[in-house]
């Protein structure tokens, strides 16, 4: 229990989780939710989300994969995390473009002249040495 009388409660479901703040009751005993009806437009969307996953929690005694998709930008870091291991490694650009995109793309497009791809994994493995020198700070904030 927190210094001002809340109490925190984590349900997990395999890697989604739903946290709810409770006030005023102890959670070890039966608990009856009252919420507002009118709700500031900016937190509409958030809280219409968490009563959603309450609801298929206490309905299903789970929480689907759809009420939690993926971090937009998931996939983009992951790349950017993936060249950076490799750059890491000692790999070359065209080693490591080959692992993340395939050997068929960097052979037709490794040598266009506009340098797509060529820059695309220097943007990578720049980002990702950014992000480990204190860029990843800025998820944080």
């Amino acid at each position: 229990m927190a210094g001002d009388g809340r109490q925190h409660v984590l349900s997990r479901h395999g890697d989604r989780n739903v946290q709810l703040v409770v006030s005023g009751a102890s959670v070890l005993l039966p608990v009856r939710f009252h919420i507002d009806a009118i709700w500031p437009a900016g937190q509409l969307k958030q809280r219409l989300w968490a009563l959603e996953c309450l609801n298929r929690l206490t309905a299903d005694g789970r929480l689907p994969k759809t009420l939690s998709p993926p971090e937009a930008r998931g996939r983009r870091l992951r790349f950017v995390l993936q060249a950076l291991d490799g750059s890491l490694a000692g790999a070359s650009h065209r080693e490591i473009a080959a692992a993340l995109i395939g050997e068929p793309r960097v052979q037709a497009d490794w040598k266009d002249p506009r340098d797509h791809l060529r820059d695309r994994i220097r943007r990578a493995i720049h980002r990702g040495h950014a992000l480990m020198n204190g860029g990843y700070r800025d998820f944080l904030a």
